[in-house]
């Protein structure tokens, strides 16, 4: 028995299922003959009684399911399944199967039915499949369509866009308002790009975008699609697609914001969304912009770590109770992607300047941390609640679903609690609550060059030396080599602002405290050494001194 990390020295075989319905399948085969198999055994009812069931499922149209095998432990197999249809999908019993020959009699209400015990529908099922062939466009990462084809082809764009200017030609000669809606959606996602055609020039079809409308008649200003940028070319393919298909179409898109400027990517999606509700799409993506633009049926998540890769589905249900979770907490789905953990704080000063201070006191694990605020923090201090129950919650949200990394802890100012009642809280809510060893953030940046700094840039005169003497007197200690770690902060920083100006400035911490912590990195990194052992312990890292 294999065990995970082991190597795998077994055939590889995978399963790919497409769901039609009857309707669309008979049209696709064009034939008045239709093969489906049976999984009742030959012999086991009545012919009539079959024939009666067929009929039933043919008139109510039921979806079919057409499953294939594929790789090179599995012969290519194809099994399809319905109602009286089925069997298991694999290759040991699939050619077994038996068969209803379904015959279309030409004047009449109804089909003729016929059941049949030979292996040969298998046959006639595995070309059923190929038929769908032609209707799975997949448009890769390094997709380049054509921009130039020759006089003959086909409207039917192929699978490697190759014909594309074939198909633009053709549309525009033969559906002008068809060719005005796509005009009309390129230019929602490109406003530079008016119009595009495909005139006849040296042989061949050539693509060019237009900034004018036809009207304005300047062809002059014509640029070829081989000139313009990547990504135009792809966009241009992939909604004559979604215009033109008159059949339900699986559409691919590897990386659909390759090449494309983020909010071209959301109105891309938004009309694919919009106009092509007949088709499935599936969007394979580094970007979290693809996660958050459309209503999504489902999300899985590959995960390679080293050995083998694992695969986690969040289904709509899960989805939307976790987008909801997350708004209620003020959090976008944007903010958590691509992320090792999250790292909570105190609020919107913190969330802005956490990020910086890790990369200095952190750097082996501030890339994949995402620093969030928490959202109604008076909450940690009302009373009846208990501080490790708030925690709770935030800490179900990072465990409920694969599509949030689980949390650091959430670390909050030490305001006025005592040394028992901290060590208390962080025990109870094990670990998932911290606290600062300071009063608040701001205890930790009261560097008179740094607060000289900050008022210098908001245009004021000062000097260091006055920032100094100012700092002392309001905090009531000889010098700022005392114990400070208890005192207001905040409000010693509110006062020093106002006073060095004569009132003309006061202290905003989501503007000021940014630029004391850009000061202090800069010139007196050592002087946040405090700081930076209690990050580290929040991670569960080393100490620095003790490196």
């Amino acid at each position: 028995m294999q065990q995970h990390g082991d190597l795998n020295h077994q055939p590889s075989v995978f399963e790919v299922t497409l769901r039609t319905q009857f309707s669309e399948l008979r049209r696709m085969i064009g034939s008045p003959q239709v093969y489906l198999p049976l999984k009742l055994k030959f012999g086991d009812m009545a012919e009539a009684f079959i024939s009666e069931q067929m009929l039933a499922f043919l008139k109510k149209d039921e979806l079919l399911r057409i499953t294939s095998i594929f790789g090179s432990g599995a012969d290519s197999v194809s099994v399809m399944s319905g109602v009286l249809v089925g069997g298991v999908a694999s290759r040991h019993n699939a050619t077994h199967l038996h068969a209803a020959l379904i015959q279309f009699v030409p004047n009449s209400q109804n089909p003729q039915i016929h059941t049949s015990n030979y292996a040969g529908n298998q046959t006639e099922i595995g070309n059923y499949g190929q038929l769908f062939r032609p209707r799975i466009y997949r448009f890769s990462a390094q997709r380049r369509p054509g921009t130039r084809y020759p006089a003959q082809g086909t409207a039917a764009l192929d699978r490697e866009a190759t014909n594309l200017p074939f198909c633009i030609n053709h549309l525009q000669s033969n559906d002008a308002h068809g060719h005005r809606v796509l005009c009309g959606w390129i230019n929602r996602i490109f406003p530079s790009i008016k119009w595009v055609q495909a005139p006849y020039k040296e042989n061949n079809f050539e693509l060019f975008c237009l900034p004018q409308l036809p009207e304005a008649r300047r062809d002059d200003l014509a640029t070829p699609l081989s000139r313009m940028g990547a990504g135009i070319g792809n966009v241009i393919a992939m909604l004559y697609v979604v215009l033109t298909s008159r059949e339900p179409q699986v559409i691919a898109i590897d990386e659909p914001n390759a090449f494309l400027h983020p909010r071209a990517l959301r109105e891309l999606l938004a009309i694919l969304e919009s106009e092509g509700k007949q088709h499935q799409f599936i969007l394979t993506a580094h970007s979290a912009d693809v996660l958050t633009a459309v209503n999504t049926r489902t999300i899985s998540l590959l995960d390679f770590d080293g050995v083998a890769t694992t695969v986690q589905q969040v289904g709509p249900k899960d989805l939307h109770a976790l987008r909801g979770g997350l708004a209620e907490l003020g959090i976008r789905m944007t903010d958590l992607h691509a992320k090792d953990r999250v790292f909570w704080v105190e609020g919107q000063t913190e969330e802005l300047v956490m990020p910086e201070l890790l990369r200095w006191a952190c750097p082996e694990v501030a890339a994949g941390t995402s620093v969030l605020r928490v959202e109604r923090t008076g909450t940690f201090s009302k009373k009846g609640l208990n501080p490790e129950e708030i925690a709770q919650i935030y800490e179900r949200l990072s465990s409920s679903s694969a599509l949030v990394p689980p949390m650091v802890c959430i670390l909050l100012d030490r305001e006025n609690r005592t040394a028992e009642s901290r060590e208390s809280i962080e025990k109870s809510s094990l670990g998932k609550l911290r606290f600062l060893d300071r009063k608040m953030l701001e205890n930790y940046l009261l560097h008179p060059g740094a607060v000289a700094a900050a008022i210098e840039e908001l245009e004021q005169t000062t000097s260091v030396d006055a920032v100094r003497e100012k700092l002392c007197g309001v905090l009531c200690v000889p010098d700022l080599a005392s114990d400070l770690s208890g005192l207001d902060a905040a409000q010693a920083l509110e006062s020093v602002f106002s006073d060095l100006s004569d009132a003309a400035i006061e202290f905003r911490k989501t503007r000021d405290v940014p630029v004391l912590v850009a000061w202090i990195l800069e010139n007196e990194p050592e002087f946040l050494a405090p700081l930076r052992t209690c990050l580290r312990r929040s991670f569960g890292l080393q100490d620095w001194s003790e490196r």
